[in-house]
């Protein structure tokens, strides 16, 4: 495993340092020769890993794209990428945003997750950078007037996408098991409230620390509460909420030595949705085919399909499987970006930055779609897709069950 990783990180630095295709679109006049810099702060090891792989060949390709139309149109710009491990840790990913700032670098793609995107939050702010992250969802994070800007929506949008689906499956009581930062806290609140609205009931919440790597006393207070639960409903009404990073895999491999939690249905989150890193383990997946969990995640434009599905496929043909949605998030950040960094000019105000990106993200519709952003800095709309562990030819696989249509409320099952 050690040898592929090293072999997937020097792939992924070796097309960042490389030009490939074309793209046709609109862009500035050439102004002078020089080399443009951006940080990105990533996920290359920890409990993020697995959920951004797909991320980073997206912002390798981008750069390929990005480079190619350079080259076509006679720009003599030059873009090099600052790319960062943040281990998936609050103080590393601080650390980080710090060296990037000591580099002389102003503009960021990340961090990833909302945790550490909570606590490079004030630098960025005081520091005047850039930031854009790519799937960072914690309602708290939604705030007008900083310097802080996601391509994906609030996780507004997704407790109501949860709540819809655990009514429309007649769920009348949910058990939560809640990874403990501030996306994990935000995102329980938020389906709370819906559920609680449809005349759903909440449990309180079996909470652990992110850095846990032994779940078997969180497990057993899990049991615990679900085994109470079943004493009043029967198990078709009682389900696990559980949201967790790439964690959720060792969670899911340990459930099925508790009868209780093998007798209810189970529901995820997007931090664990398309995970690689739960296919790959036999035991989860299996438990996770057999107990539903149904994952929420950011859906992908269907107006937008002739673009992002040979960006797809491009992905899908480097790391051997769908990648999720925040590859295709990554690479827009990275375009919207450069065509900021063209019309500012170098080294405006960081207030006539954050304000040209804002017209550029508003104006754009790339591989994601719309990227337009509502007055928090957050991608203004979103469809949210639900996607849950089935099986093919080859073996376990990702497939989308479901589609929540934020503009009207509705939820769509998908028949195959």
């Amino acid at each position: 495993m050690k040898t592929l990783r090293s072999v997937f990180l020097l792939s992924i630095f070796t097309i960042l340092f490389s030009a490939c295709q074309k793209q046709d679109t609109s862009f500035y006049k050439p102004i002078s020769t020089e080399e443009i810099r951006i940080g990105v702060l990533i996920s290359l090891s920890g409990s993020g890993y697995s959920s951004v792989e797909s991320s980073s060949v997206a912002i390798a390709l981008a750069r390929q794209d990005i480079t190619g139309y350079f080259a076509s149109a006679g720009i003599k710009e030059y873009l090099v990428l600052d790319i960062v491990d943040t281990r998936t840790d609050t103080a590393e990913a601080l650390k980080q945003m710090k060296s990037l700032y000591d580099r002389g670098i102003r503009m960021v793609i990340g961090p990833y997750t909302s945790a550490e995107l909570a606590h490079v939050k004030s630098f960025a702010d005081t520091h005047g950078m850039l930031v854009v992250s790519p799937s960072s969802v914690s309602v708290s994070l939604a705030q007008p007037g900083d310097n802080i800007f996601r391509l994906v929506p609030s996780d507004v949008i997704q407790g109501k996408a949860m709540s819809k689906l655990l009514a429309d499956d007649k769920i009348r009581v949910i058990v939560p098991l809640v990874r403990d930062d501030v996306w994990g806290n935000d995102l329980v609140n938020a389906t709370r409230n819906d559920f609680i609205k449809s005349g759903g009931l909440v449990q309180p919440a079996i909470k652990y620390d992110p850095a846990t790597i032994d779940f078997t006393t969180v497990l057993d207070n899990l049991h615990i509460a679900v085994a109470d639960e079943l004493t009043h409903h029967n198990p078709n009404e009682v389900a696990v909420y559980m949201i967790s990073l790439g964690e959720g895999t060792t969670i899911l491999s340990e459930a099925k030595k508790h009868s209780h939690l093998n007798n209810v249905y189970w529901y995820g989150s997007s931090g664990i949705a398309q995970n690689a890193s739960l296919l790959n383990d036999t035991t989860a997946a299996l438990f996770a085919y057999t107990h539903g969990l149904p994952c929420p995640v950011f859906g992908l434009d269907d107006a937008a399909k002739n673009l992002w599905q040979p960006l797809r496929d491009r992905i899908a043909g480097q790391i051997g499987r769908i990648p999720d949605v925040y590859a295709f998030t990554s690479y827009d950040a990275l375009w919207v970006l450069i065509k900021t960094y063209r019309a500012a000019g170098k080294d405006p105000p960081i207030d006539v930055l954050r304000n040209i990106f804002i017209n550029e993200a508003n104006s754009y519709f790339g591989v994601s779609g719309n990227t337009q952003l509502d007055t928090n800095g957050d991608r203004a709309s979103g469809n949210y897709d639900f996607w849950a562990v089935k099986t093919d030819t080859a073996g376990y696989c990702w497939k989308r069950v479901a589609r929540y249509n934020s503009l009207n409320g509705t939820l769509n099952r998908v028949i195959r």
